[in-house]
């Protein structure tokens, strides 16, 4: 079981640096600086390999130990520190819900601390400046890679006789679709939908926040969150990815009649639900739900794609 979780974690992380040398030449200098820095963590402690071959040739057994030891903590910060990297390019490109709950970063920083005393150790410096050493070694470490990222939990407030739990997952996921829209209209070369996409995506946060803060709103939302979502990402990750950099006239203008449709229906979502009046809603976002899969704007949209 253990090794088939590791297997997965490897493959996410893999796939999370595959879609972002996809994503376009931005996020491909993005990918390449993460694996860069994390290469920093691997090279710059290998002349401590030099010390481990003079301690074998010397029969220096404690300086071996202090060395080995020492270069173990470097990798293994690099390891943790490349693995919590990953998850947040992953977790921005909307490929997961929420971060790893461990801070691998900071693990890393005090993983490259100890390595760093014990490399003074294996120089002959003393308990003080090995001291030093772990300090700064530490403040670098933060200083080069940052804290972790740490995501705002979506709090649900409670309210007797509602299901909080299933009404968090499912805004979660929401925010999960945001996030996949977001991350797909990077990669598009029009900057007039980019524009349109995320004020949609931000009247998107601003319904999740709303209905978090008053989850009986759920009900009124149900199929804006479980259908019209799930369309607006299905529509806009299609154009996104077959469509990075391509200008096409005609299939610009279905596609921008769909956004302003769908601009329209968000902020038509967030102000009935300030109101409590879903019933019209209800019918409008089934007709541009139908309009994005089948409708005639969807259709050659998807023809395109």
């Amino acid at each position: 079981m253990g090794g088939d979780s590791s297997v997965l974690t490897g493959a996410n992380a893999r796939a999370g640096i595959d879609r972002l040398l996809d994503s376009g030449p931005v996020a491909r200098l993005r990918a390449g600086l993460t694996l860069f820095k994390v290469a920093a963590l691997v090279l710059l402690p290998l002349p401590l390999l030099i010390v481990l071959i003079g301690a074998l040739i010397n029969d220096d057994t404690s300086r071996l130990v202090l060395a080995a030891t020492a270069l173990a903590c470097f990798w293994s910060a690099g390891v943790l520190t490349w693995r919590g990297l990953v998850a947040e390019m992953r977790y921005s490109l909307g490929d997961q819900i929420a971060l790893a709950w461990m801070p691998r970063k900071l693990s890393g920083a005090m993983l490259t601390a100890a390595g760093a005393a014990l490399a003074a150790f294996t120089a002959g410096h003393s308990s003080i400046g090995a001291a030093t050493f772990a300090a700064l070694g530490a403040a670098g470490h933060l200083g080069f890679y940052g804290l972790d990222l740490r995501a705002r939990r979506l709090a649900v407030t409670n309210v007797e006789g509602l299901d909080v739990i299933t009404i968090g997952d499912q805004l979660e996921q929401a925010q999960l679709r945001l996030r996949r829209i977001d991350a797909a209209s990077r990669a598009i070369a029009v900057a007039e939908f980019r524009e349109r996409l995320a004020r949609i995506t931000a009247v998107g946060g601003e319904i999740v926040a709303e209905i978090a803060r008053d989850p009986r709103k759920a009900a009124h939302a149900r199929r804006f969150l479980n259908l019209f979502l799930d369309s607006t990402e299905r529509i806009t990750g299609q154009y996104a990815r077959t469509h990075t950099g391509i200008r096409s006239g005609p299939l610009e203008d279905h596609f921008r009649a769909l956004l302003v449709d769908m601009e329209r229906t968000f902020a038509a979502q967030h102000r009935r639900l300030l109101e409590s009046n879903a019933e019209e809603l209800d019918v409008e976002i089934e007709v541009l739900n139908a309009r994005l899969k089948h409708g005639h704007a969807g259709a050659h949209v998807e023809r395109g794609l």
